[in-house]
């Protein structure tokens, strides 16, 4: 049954699916920020036209903003909480850097949503002219400061883009924008002709978020607001003027973890048969399904139609 959700304060009533633009919604889940345990509920609702969801009612920009705070885990380096050498963090981003060095010749690259910047310094380590746009002002200055890299502070619909790039990438950005269609209509404005286009998601579709469902760790309220199938996200593209040339699918052991966390209540793992179910399953699993066409994570690369 079609539901018509309540509002709450400092809330939209409703957001229609920005795939197909249809106003009918139907529940699914209510779920807590279990990450930084930000006060609240939050509705997450599917789209019936093209099986895309969404946070319906969603909570207005300032506040998701304030969900990316300082204790945000993916800022731990730059904000000095963890240390690694850079060839170390610039590892996590070579699966990306390998596919857009053979796809595309080096050239100018802007990254949407950077963070500490350190696969900007990876790509220009490949001879790439690099730039980036980073929501967290202390995150930005970390990559501009400390790793010398061209990084503008701010959400990407208040920053100047600077374009036209030959490769623009969104690395998880897609799902956190209140417009999906007008930062994709900046992609397409900011990218030159022939130029490469890297967006990467979670798998809303994928056999691991339909099982652990409201506890999947990649729901992340309020800091996610959509959450594509791989249909979706490349109908997305399409309606804003993008082709879609191939599309890659990546596991996570640490995602699937944090869920099981989700669901039990309590940290995973924590006994010696947890470690063994995590090097017998759960290891393996963030392998063999992305061969199966069932990442946690998938990765479309566009052109310009």
């Amino acid at each position: 049954m079609d539901e018509e959700l309540p509002t709450f304060e400092g809330a939209e009533l409703q957001i229609d699916c920005a795939v197909c633009g249809s106003a009918t919604q139907r529940p699914a889940w209510t779920v807590k920020d279990t990450l930084l345990s930000t006060p609240g509920e939050y509705k997450i609702v599917r789209c019936p036209e093209c099986g895309a969801m969404r946070m319906s009612p969603r909570p207005p920009f300032a506040e998701r903003r304030a969900a990316f705070s300082d204790l945000y885990p993916l800022f731990d380096w730059a904000l000095g909480r963890k240390w690694a050498e850079p060839e170390e963090r610039i590892a996590r981003y070579r699966p990306q850097i390998n596919e857009i060095s053979r796809r595309q010749k080096a050239g100018s690259l802007l990254d949407v949503g950077c963070g500490d910047g350190y696969f900007l310094l990876g790509m220009k380590k490949r001879g790439w002219e690099v730039r980036g746009i980073e929501l967290n002002e202390k995150v930005a200055a970390f990559a501009a400061e400390t790793l010398g890299l061209d990084v503008a502070a701010g959400a990407e619909h208040e920053a100047a883009w600077e374009g036209p790039y030959d490769c623009i990438t969104l690395f998880g950005v897609l799902e956190d924008v209140d417009d999906p269609g007008g930062c994709l209509e900046r992609c397409h404005e900011n990218l030159a002709d022939g130029g490469l286009l890297v967006v990467q998601t979670h798998n809303i579709e994928s056999w691991e978020a339909r099982r652990y469902g409201a506890n999947w760790f990649n729901v992340d309220a309020p800091r996610h607001v959509w959450h594509f199938t791989p249909p979706a996200l490349k109908r997305l593209l399409e309606n804003h003027r993008f082709k879609q040339e191939d599309l890659l699918h990546y596991g996570s052991a640490y995602v699937t973890e944090r869920s099981i966390e989700n669901r039990r209540g309590k940290v995973f793992p924590s006994s010696a048969f947890d470690r063994f179910l995590s090097k017998l399953i759960v290891n393996p699993a963030a392998k063999i399904m992305p061969r199966l066409g069932q990442g946690i994570m998938i990765e479309s690369y566009c052109r310009k139609a």
